[in-house]
């Protein structure tokens, strides 16, 4: 598969959160690990909650209670609970990443658009990003923004429209493969960052570039 490539001069970079521009494993497995001694049900350790994190809430909680053998109907309720945990300070065991905000001053200085697209819902992501604080983005969009999350393009897309920036002029930097899968269906040029959340390898994988860490981004980007 041959890798999509921005063309120049770049107008936008676009952002995944988790695993990305932050750690929020640990974060996450604590609230999973409440919501599942709340249903009577066996905490999953972090390692396991990791393979489970990049396709938003409900997705998570549906892994967590398949891992579980509970019964996929208490998935709604699982999933109230979960949320009110999480939702209580989403800042528990969240950091961002060595790096992140000197590359978005950086590229804000070089007059690019920054957005953020995450399957993160809409209210905890902003929290994150007040706390830290991590920013500014030119426009932010949560997985429950729209009616569809990523992998579908549509989240990307809307954001790329947010910023007024063209498509085929903008990078999307993720870490997983769903984050690949959105940027391709989208038709926008990915850049892939290890050491996210990503802990198996992506089929047909063709990213424009790969970095080691959220800071390499800078060296690939010149206007």
């Amino acid at each position: 598969m041959t890798p999509v490539a921005p063309t120049w001069p770049l107008q936008a970079v676009v952002f995944d959160l988790d695993g990305t521009l932050i750690d929020s494993a640990p974060g996450l497995c604590l609230a999973a690990g409440t919501t599942m001694d709340d249903l009577g049900l066996p905490r999953p350790d972090l390692a396991t909650v990791i393979g489970f994190i990049g396709n938003g809430a409900p997705k998570l909680v549906e892994r967590c209670l398949h891992w579980a053998g509970a019964d996929p109907v208490r998935h709604p309720d699982a999933l109230a609970v979960f949320l009110r945990h999480y939702g209580r300070d989403p800042m528990i065991g969240t950091t961002a990443y060595d790096g992140a905000q000197d590359l978005l001053d950086a590229l804000a200085a070089q007059g690019l658009k920054l957005g953020l697209c995450t399957n993160k819902p809409a209210g905890p992501t902003h929290a994150i990003l007040r706390a830290l604080p991590l920013g500014p983005f030119d426009a932010v969009l949560g997985g429950d923004s729209l009616p569809k999350r990523k992998p579908d393009p549509a989240p990307l897309l809307r954001v790329v429209a947010d910023l007024g920036a063209d498509p085929v002029a903008t990078l999307y930097v993720g870490d997983s493969i769903t984050d690949w899968r959105t940027a391709r269906a989208a038709g926008i040029a990915y850049v892939h960052v290890e050491g996210g959340y990503q802990t198996t390898p992506i089929p047909d994988f063709a990213p424009w570039r790969t970095v080691a860490s959220i800071a390499g981004v800078a060296g690939l980007i010149s206007t």
